[in-house]
């Protein structure tokens, strides 16, 4: 019975550390846009920062779009803001600058776009 016992418990920590491997290696992976969910807001605590002013004085009319990397001096298309944030890894890991339109409801967005939580990602934006 002991015997039994050891062997189940060795199965059990063996199929953990699977998935605890094949959970890092798909967080991990090099994906070029975040995962996007519809859940409701979360506080906005996270480490997401807006650079430029908003105002589109100082970025190209043809900047760069919704969910695209901010272009030179955080440049972005018009209406949009350069957001920087962490990914998964946190402070330890790249630091990425996307243009966003941050948004609350589906009100806010452009047409054929949605307010949208992007997980470990800039927040709430248009997608």
């Amino acid at each position: 019975m002991r015997l039994l016992a050891r062997f189940l418990g060795f199965v059990f920590a063996t199929g953990a550390i699977v998935f605890l491997i094949a959970a890092v290696a798909a967080c991990s992976s090099s994906s070029s846009s975040p995962a996007t969910t519809t859940a409701s807001p979360a506080p906005s605590t996270g480490s997401a920062v807006e650079t430029g002013s908003g105002t589109g004085s100082a970025k190209p009319a043809a900047g760069p779009g919704i969910g695209e990397t901010c272009g030179p001096s955080d440049a972005c298309g018009e209406g949009l803001a350069c957001i920087s944030y962490y990914g998964i890894a946190g402070a330890k890991g790249p630091q990425f600058k996307t243009c966003e339109q941050r948004c609350e409801d589906d009100t806010t967005c452009p047409k054929d776009r949605h307010c949208a939580t992007i997980a470990d990602g800039p927040g709430r934006v248009c997608r």
